[in-house]
């Protein structure tokens, strides 16, 4: 079951949390009242911020290495609830952040080398198979 992390703890979260993903591949979501819109795919996670402004806390989301060119930052306004995914190997697989209008991002980490990636299209292995010559009639 996925559960909310208390607020009291974000700060501390997001630094292991930051920690323990630093340099994973990512896809980035964005859902809201227009559907999914996919915000990136494929940049490496930098890391994650809390700050605390003069009102609701925002969340800075940091992708990308140190090409200019190759580099996200998404910010989160006035954030209401922050859930975890993680998968049975106690990885973490997703971040889900909700703001205060409802509105959802979510962090997905891609799997490793050779497993199947959400990036990808699902038919995109059909350009690898090699179909045999049509039979010849004779």
């Amino acid at each position: 079951m996925n559960e909310n992390i208390d607020r009291s703890v974000w700060i501390n979260y997001f630094d292991e949390f930051t920690r323990r993903n630093h340099s994973r591949r990512t896809r980035l979501e964005v859902w809201g009242e227009n559907g999914a819109q996919v915000e990136e795919c494929g940049l490496p996670f930098a890391g994650i911020n809390l700050e605390r402004g003069n009102g609701a806390p925002s969340i800075e989301i940091m992708l990308g290495n140190h090409d200019p060119a190759r580099h996200l930052t998404h910010v989160v306004e006035n954030v209401r609830n922050i859930t975890p995914k993680r998968g049975l190997d106690g990885c973490d697989e997703a971040l889900a952040i909700v703001d205060a209008q409802g509105e959802t991002s979510l962090l997905r980490f891609e799997p490793k080398p050779g497993e199947w990636s959400f990036c990808k299209s699902p038919f995109s292995f059909l350009s690898s198979i090699t179909l045999p010559p049509p039979p010849v009639d004779g």
